[in-house]
């Protein structure tokens, strides 16, 4: 048997025949786990989008009225991720994630039986709660995941998410071909993401819950703020494509119920697809170029779906505006999380805190905008914010060159952004 020698400067890397098994058994299962939420997650955010036409007919809700209930949901959201980072420091991010894991699900009912605006206001409340928690949760054991391995494969957890919120969209709108049925569809889809949590508990990466130093509300700085900016504006087109395609798919081309998830659909296939791609592009071209390309091509596929002749076009370009919104998020994240250095729960939290407010303001905008012009204009107004991604991604070095972690040997440096 080999002897471990970690203990003597000469022999730091020999192990025993078992450590390395172990390592790469508890590496495999914290992946698995981390999986497990995103892709619980995923379902339950795209099964509760494709009834958002439905129930804005079943309630008789006006666009703005149907933009301030989707605000109830950013309201939600945003306020327990201000306090994630508290949360998180005091309880470890394993218990955070498990409960808000089982939260969320439950969450899913209450807007699928709301029978007016309140209920609906209220029930999206507790929704957005859920959510934003998990998604801190999740998306910090999964930086935690990168950072063990040493590798940029953020971009893979969100495609699972991507992959789940296709097959979420495209399972709602089997539901919603049989309207018999359609009340099954959350409670089910609840049971689901119950199930994946309790999966996920093993294998979650147990962090020791530290004194309370961490301030309840926390903020980023510096460059931080900046990826905290363009998160939010990213963000920001996310969820109003999610929110508003389907309704406008249904008001613009007069489309049938079970077309109007088609949209968001297609937009989570190809960010699925690009997702699944984003590891290798960013090894390849370095995060930087990845982001600045994928902003612009996202922002003019989006500005073409506002505008489309007819709806197959539309839904389309919806969907290769998902392709260029794949891995914004993931490698801003990532950034941001590298340039943490050793606070990565609190940058994790804060600088997610801040672009959530994308989701906060995006749909209720859309709305409030719709309503006094048209919704394809209230459309074009999220491409512009992202081409505004794109052009500050790009001014921010100078060029498009590698940044931190992009070239090989590079591990360790310094960000240059």
């Amino acid at each position: 048997m080999v002897t471990s020698g970690a203990t003597e400067p000469g022999n730091r890397f020999k192990i025993t025949l078992k450590e390395p098994f172990f390592d790469l058994d508890k590496h495999r299962s914290l992946r698995l786990a981390a999986i497990a939420l995103f892709v619980a997650n995923g379902l339950g955010m795209s099964s509760w989008v494709a009834h958002i036409p439905l129930l804005k007919e079943r309630l008789e809700l006006n666009d703005q009225m149907l933009g301030l209930a989707l605000l109830f949901a950013g309201i939600g959201a945003l306020a327990t991720m201000w306090i994630s980072g508290w949360l998180v420091s005091r309880y470890g991010s394993r218990k955070i994630a498990i409960l808000s894991g089982i939260f969320f699900p439950i969450s899913l009912i209450g807007p699928g039986i709301a029978t007016n605006f309140w209920s609906l206001a209220v029930s999206l409340l507790f929704l957005g709660a859920g959510n934003g928690l998990m998604d801190i949760a999740m998306n910090i054991q999964a930086a935690s995941y990168e950072r063990l391995i040493g590798k940029p494969v953020m971009s893979s957890f969100h495609a699972w998410w991507s992959l789940s919120c296709w097959c979420g969209s495209l399972c709602s709108g089997l539901f919603l071909a049989a309207p018999a049925m359609t009340w099954a569809h959350l409670p089910l889809i609840a049971v689901v993401g119950l199930s994946l949590t309790l999966f996920a508990r093993g294998g979650l990466l147990p962090r020791e819950a530290g004194a309370n130093s961490t301030p309840v509300l926390s903020f980023p700085r510096g460059i931080l703020a900046v990826f905290g900016l363009l998160c939010l504006l990213v963000m920001m087109a996310e969820g109003a494509v999610a929110d508003w395609a389907g309704v406008h798919l249904r008001i613009s081309y007069h489309v049938s119920d079970y077309m109007t998830v088609f949209g968001y659909n297609a937009f989570a296939l190809f960010m699925t697809i690009g997702r699944f791609a984003g590891d290798t592009l960013a090894r390849t071209f370095g995060r930087k170029t990845v982001i600045v390309g994928s902003a612009a091509v996202c922002g003019v596929c989006v500005g073409i779906a506002a505008l489309a002749p007819t709806p197959w076009i539309c839904i389309g370009a919806f969907g290769l505006a998902g392709f260029g919104m794949a891995n914004l998020v993931p490698l801003l994240f990532s950034l941001a999380a590298r340039r943490a250095g050793g606070g990565i729960e609190q940058a994790t939290s804060s600088v997610f805190a801040m672009g959530y407010l994308g989701f906060l303001i995006g749909p209720p905008l859309v709305g409030f905008i719709s309503s006094r012009t048209t919704l394809p204009t209230a459309i074009l107004l999220l491409a512009l914010g992202l081409f505004v991604v794109a052009g500050t991604v790009l001014r921010l070095n100078g060029s498009v060159g590698a940044v931190e972690g992009d070239e090989p040997g590079a591990e360790g440096a310094e960000s240059r952004i």
